[in-house]
């Protein structure tokens, strides 16, 4: 795939794009990299640590990883809007990145490289990564055995999670890992913010962020950082009062968190597919 063509398809912003195409690394360099990329992904994160400005390294060799990925989206007989959607997880985090920052960059670049090794996909509006569970689930209506292959369900900051959009993508998920094989049943996992039974007391049930919570079974809630606030107002402030009221959603939780100061936690739920 030509690099530009990525690039512009992905809706890599202008200041990336011209970061990317004026870097400067020789061929053996960007080999060395690409090597332990291929073949030793911890010791590519240990060598970026030792890096400098590794966050903008970093960029430049993922679009140039992406371009070189399409090869084996083709072997795989992967459409190319699949390959695009899969790769525009590039262009997402590197312009969050360039807002927050004010210059190119990728800090998110673990994440990302699920995509680029071709272990989770996105398929419309969401993304599936095939997983076995660590430990059983237990919830009021079933069990889910340890080890049972599922689809851990993750939600890209990127466009509005409207119903028909997601139904869209589960129908998209089932055909999709039954055509290259699966041997999963058909039951998917998520752990989000989205999925905290919180947002439930400032949401109507009208609300497309509670239509999506309401195929899950919530099952347990777990509170490693703000991460909602994060998602929802572009960055944590310890003053809360400074969050912005741009749009429904933040004006409707920043109103809570004036009054419910804790965090509202990431809620953990699974859910067997059935046609809707």
């Amino acid at each position: 795939m030509e690099i530009d063509r990525l690039m512009e398809k992905i809706g890599l912003s202008e200041c990336a794009v011209q970061f990317v195409n004026n870097f400067q690394m020789p061929e053996k360099v960007y080999q060395e990299w690409k090597e332990l990329f291929d073949t030793d992904l911890k010791a590519f994160f240990e060598k970026g640590k030792e890096t400098e400005n590794f966050e903008q390294t970093v960029l430049y060799l993922y679009v140039h990883f992406a371009s070189e990925a399409w090869k084996w989206f083709c072997e795989e007989g992967i459409s190319e809007e699949v390959y695009m959607l899969n790769m525009r997880d590039i262009a997402i985090w590197a312009n969050a990145y360039e807002k927050k920052n004010g210059c190119p960059g990728l800090r998110e670049a673990g994440w990302i490289s699920l995509s680029l090794r071709g272990k989770l996909f996105r398929l419309g509006r969401l993304q599936f990564e095939p997983i076995g569970l660590e430990k059983e689930i237990k919830t009021d209506n079933n069990i889910y055995p340890q080890g049972m292959k599922v689809l851990n369900v993750h939600i890209p900051e990127d466009g509005k999670l409207s119903k028909d959009a997601c139904q869209e993508a589960f129908e998209k998920a089932e055909v999709f890992f039954k055509d290259r094989g699966f041997t999963g049943e058909n039951v998917y996992v998520c752990e989000s913010w989205l999925l905290s039974p919180v947002l439930k007391y400032f949401l109507g049930e009208e609300s497309n962020i509670i239509d999506f919570q309401n195929r899950f079974e919530v099952y347990d809630i777990v509170y490693p950082f703000r991460q909602a606030e994060e998602r929802i107002f572009g960055d944590i402030l310890e003053d809360r009062q400074s969050y912005p009221e741009t749009t429904s959603l933040q004006r409707s939780f920043k109103g809570w968190l004036m009054e419910h100061p804790e965090d509202i936690g990431m809620g953990v739920g699974v859910f067997q597919y059935k046609e809707r």
